[in-house]
């Protein structure tokens, strides 16, 4: 069953016309940027082999206040208000992978039984995570991924940073306690388990780590630039102490998740990838989204298994 676009959303129907008799396969990104991209990315494949077409709710909040047109250029369907509860109203195909809400079950099988032939009906997924389904595509995942476009504000912070560097480094360590005061940070927005995992990995991809990689890679010869993204300026500071010249980064004054910051953050994301070797933060959606947006896949270690 097809339903209307939301009240006060951006109309759905301004796609071209022989789009609109097909099915959509609306998409509600949640979390942070990596989380939303990755959830895209995947829905994107999965909307391209049943026959379905992709459209994009993207609802700015306390994880990511930007917008996507804040931060790409895009021809598809874009609406920038959720309305799962809605939609279910309709009878369609409602999915919900945010493990936290009523009825939620993450990693359900997405379209078990559909296929090219399968009869025409909109499907509505709720995820901050990959999608499971037997019609997931990775080169079409990438594909998706590299076709996107950045605004030009997203550009213009790249250029300002000479690429390539040898070695990048992601450094995630603002998570867990000390930071659960953070709207984005709240225990809330995860399960109990979820939000365990996360303190364990991000104590793992504490700075040091990094700097003890980094030094050796420096004796070797090995890193004689360096590219840093973090997420605390107390990390920059200290990077910018140890290694001197050889570091690069772009630089900011805003550590929020205002529209602002996400620019740079996603200029970081595309600048991490443009590096030799590529030191990660383990259970970072992050880290995964550098990788997956390289050119070219870097040599990858990631903190806590490699280092």
């Amino acid at each position: 069953m097809s339903i209307a676009a939301p009240p006060n959303s951006r109309p759905i129907t301004d796609a071209p016309a022989h789009h609109v008799a097909r099915p959509r396969f609306f998409i509600d990104a949640r979390h942070g940027l990596g989380n939303r991209l990755r959830a895209i990315a995947s829905a994107a494949a999965i909307a391209a082999r049943t026959g379905h077409e992709l459209v994009i709710v993207w609802e700015p909040d306390v994880h990511c206040q930007a917008r996507f047109g804040d931060l790409f250029r895009h021809d598809g369907a874009v609406i920038g208000t959720a309305f799962a509860r809605l939609f279910a109203l309709t009878g369609g195909r409602l999915y919900n992978y945010m493990e936290v809400e009523p009825g939620a079950q993450r990693d359900a099988p997405i379209l078990a039984c559909a296929g090219p032939g399968a009869g025409p009906q909109d499907v509505y997924v709720r995820s901050a995570y990959p999608l499971v389904s037997a019609h997931r595509d990775w080169p079409a995942e990438r594909a998706f991924l590299h076709a996107l476009v950045p605004v030009d504000a997203v550009r213009a912070r790249m250029r300002a940073v000479p690429v390539p560097a040898q070695v990048s480094a992601h450094v995630r360590m603002a998570s867990g306690p000390g930071y659960e005061h953070l709207p984005h940070e709240s225990p809330a927005g995860w399960s109990a388990q979820g939000h365990a995992e996360i303190a364990a990995w991000r104590a793992r991809s504490h700075a040091r780590h990094f700097m003890a990689r980094l030094d050796t890679l420096v004796a070797a010869g090995a890193a004689e630039t360096i590219f840093l993204a973090a997420d605390l300026p107390e990390t920059y500071a200290a990077f910018r102490d140890r290694y001197g010249a050889r570091l690069r980064f772009l630089p900011r004054t805003r550590f929020d998740r205002s529209a602002d910051q996400l620019r740079d953050a996603l200029a970081d994301m595309l600048l991490l990838g443009r590096a030799e070797r590529f030191l990660g933060s383990t259970w970072s959606s992050f880290s995964d989204m550098a990788i997956r947006l390289a050119p070219q896949r870097p040599v990858v270690e990631m903190s806590g298994r490699d280092f």
